[in-house]
């Protein structure tokens, strides 16, 4: 939206994927940006057990994965019912590869880890294109071999992007990001009060929430961001007990 890529969140989402213009399932027209970046869009997902998912493993074996999600029965009419899924982040992938002309690692790469100064190794990239990190999966790449998926910015990487957001999307006296996306990726859901756009949002704090116990946290009235890297593994972790702990003894 900074960069005019694209209009608004409200621009329908067939407008870059004709998947989902509504001739396979009628609540595709009614799908726009806001859904997919709120985790709201209502595409029938089952996790699995310990990131031991099947139907991404399918997704991923089918060759174009834009194409299996669109034959995914409509659970739910877009935005009534939050459900945090995988297929979501990887639309959000496809849209920008599709509005931009670059896979979404190149594009983080030039507008935000590059302007951050965040080191990162490339992005597990699809076949067909789609680039973004799968939580404890190996998938094969574009040259057919296995790669590792998982994130590799060091905590400090992790805490300039909420540094980035506690300043409003300005960084080392740059405005990264613009203020007015900041806040509504803040803005809690009507139907999750705990989530607005990829950002888990708490009682005076926001922050992400990753593979393993990943943490970025953001508590602005204390002008606080705290990090933390944790060792990924098959099952999932969190450290909750982590923040009260801080914010009690500051």
């Amino acid at each position: 939206m900074d960069k005019g890529y694209i209009k608004g969140m409200e621009q329908p989402l067939s407008d870059f994927l004709p998947e989902f213009d509504g001739s396979r399932e009628p609540y595709h027209k009614m799908l726009r940006l806001r859904h997919i970046f709120t985790m709201t869009s209502g595409i029938y997902w089952n996790g699995g057990i310990h990131y031991h998912c099947p139907m991404l493993m399918q997704c991923a074996r089918s060759g174009n994965m834009v194409d299996y999600i669109s034959d995914i029965h409509m659970e739910n009419i877009p935005g009534n019912v939050y459900a945090y899924k995988e297929w979501d982040a990887i639309l959000a992938s496809a849209v920008l590869g599709k509005a931009t002309g670059m896979n979404a690692y190149d594009f983080c790469q030039k507008y935000l880890y590059g302007p951050l100064a965040i080191k990162s190794g490339r992005w597990f990239t699809t076949p067909d294109g789609i680039s973004f990190t799968i939580p404890g999966n190996n998938f094969k790449g574009v040259d057919g071999e296995a790669e590792e998926t998982e994130s590799d910015l060091s905590v400090r990487d992790m805490a300039k992007i909420g540094i980035l957001f506690l300043n409003r999307g300005m960084y080392d006296g740059k405005q990264i990001v613009s203020e007015e996306f900041v806040q509504q990726a803040i803005t809690p859901l009507d139907c999750n009060a705990g989530y607005g756009m990829f950002w888990w949002l708490g009682s005076g704090w926001y922050g992400c929430r990753g593979f393993g116990g990943q943490e970025v946290t953001v508590v602005p009235d204390k002008n606080i961001v705290f990090a933390m890297q944790a060792k990924a593994t098959p099952s999932g972790k969190h450290y909750d007990d982590v923040l009260p702990f801080l914010l009690e003894r500051i």
